[in-house]
């Protein structure tokens, strides 16, 4: 290995001083490098770090971090966590309602008026992003070496290894950023689970499905990537007594926005629901053009950017004002453009002992609210199949394939699920209610 990354003179930093190891279990003869210090990504070494694997996972960023605000969690995820052992974690980050209940209450976002409600029979969880990934922390086995500040530069086989080349940015003197270093680490596997933009799902020039692109007729395909769906969206966390206090007085039938409930109209919608013990109320709008084809879609400018209060009340001049005044309650983190763009999930995830995992092999919008969770999902097989006790250094990549296996139809069945969804949100389609979960 060049560049030693468990050397501490090489890297600027390997772990927050927040992170408290837990002792490892008993070892595997397996070490994994992971790309991506997100939700998926820190899943999967905290669990593959319990399971006794040796975990090296690198993020760009000089800390951990998570952007966002409220998640909901389903059932399969829940459950995918326990069987993790990371269950006392998600237990003290999120909250969880066992014996299901309402799913959803669904308005006419121009006139106010209930179109009906969703009830679902499976336990229903939400949390906040930031609240999970520190009680994730709080759980790092000593057998995670986590290192920041660290840029990969690409990824490769090199006989019965995978590497991955780095820049690694150190310390100055002055505790500032000084020089830069490059190196390299050799590992039994590398998983990329590096989002949207994915460094590794890039380096590997995966092939894409052929409707990812439907104005190319009769010539190949670039590789898969990602796209800009048409959709920006606007993010807010607001004290539910502050979004309490907007609820009509004068109440004929129970219109209260501190439950999980969806405002439609045309091409846009608004999602609320509780967070933080019922504290906060996650509130997500978003506004949809589809009026070009899925491949010309172009988003101008980064792809989250500040915008004025008053480009966001226009975005929603045509509803009601309730709804309209809990936007009125955005501080500047909801004066934000969120451009949600999905990724072309590839015809195969890996190459050799390269695979991906999360976003970085099948974003998509978050109707579903099933992103997190999918990734969360992806870990849990994953981790169950690199620490099984035939699993070694020489057959590793048989039980890459069958994770792949695995995992591609269900988060293909998640996509689909979404696009329906997609149809019923932007289009104003009052047969949502007939949805069951």
């Amino acid at each position: 290995m060049g560049g030693r990354v468990d050397d501490p003179s090489n890297m600027s930093a390997t772990t927050s001083s927040e992170i408290m190891p837990v002792p490892a279990p008993k070892s595997s003869p397996l070490h994994i490098v992971i790309v991506g210090g997100g939700l998926g990504g820190l899943t999967l070494a905290v669990a593959l770090g319990k399971a006794g694997v040796k975990v090296d996972l690198f993020e760009q960023s000089p800390a951990f971090a998570q952007i966002g605000a409220g998640i909901h969690l389903g059932p399969n995820t829940i459950r995918a966590l326990r069987l993790l052992g990371l269950g006392e974690e998600y237990d003290a980050a999120g909250e969880t309602e066992e014996g299901g209940g309402l799913f959803f209450e669904w308005w006419d976002g121009r006139t106010d008026k209930k179109y009906g409600e969703t009830f679902t029979k499976y336990p229903r969880s939400s949390c906040h992003r930031a609240r999970l990934l520190e009680a994730l922390l709080r759980g790092m086995p000593s057998n995670v070496q986590a290192h920041f500040s660290t840029r990969v530069n690409g990824v490769e086989s090199v006989g019965n290894k995978a590497r991955l080349k780095y820049t690694a940015s150190r310390k100055g003197a002055q505790g500032g950023e000084g020089p830069s270093e490059e190196g390299f680490i050799d590992a039994d596997v590398i998983v990329g689970a590096d989002g949207v933009k994915s460094v590794i799902r890039t380096a590997l020039q995966l092939p894409s499905p052929k409707h990812a692109f439907p104005s190319i007729e009769g010539k190949e395909l670039p590789p898969a990537s990602y796209r800009y769906t048409g959709t920006y969206c606007y993010r807010g966390l607001v004290p539910m007594d502050k979004a309490k206090s907007i609820d009509p007085q004068d109440q004929t039938v129970t219109n209260s926005v501190a439950v999980d409930r969806m405002w439609f109209a045309p091409n846009s919608h608004i999602l609320t629901f509780p967070i933080e013990q019922g504290k906060i109320l996650n509130v997500v709008a978003f506004i949809s053009d589809r009026s070009k084809p899925k491949d010309q879609r172009f988003f101008d400018g980064p792809w989250v950017k500040p915008v004025s209060h008053e480009t966001l009340m226009n975005d929603f001049k045509d509803y009601h004002e309730h709804p309209r005044r809990l936007l009125e309650l955005f501080d500047d983190f909801g004066h934000q453009q969120w451009a949600l763009h999905e990724v072309m999930s590839p015809l195969t995830w890996r190459k050799g002992r390269i695979t991906l995992l999360g976003d970085s092999a099948h974003a998509s919008l978050p109707h579903n609210g099933a992103g997190a969770g999918q990734a969360i999902e992806d870990s849990y097989v994953l981790t169950r199949l690199l620490s099984h006790p035939e699993c070694t250094p020489d057959n590793v990549e048989e039980f890459l394939q069958a994770y792949e296996d695995v995992r591609k139809p269900r988060t293909s069945l998640s996509s689909y699920t979404r696009s329906r969804l997609e149809r019923c949100t932007s289009l104003h389609r009052p047969s949502v209610t007939t949805w069951r979960r």
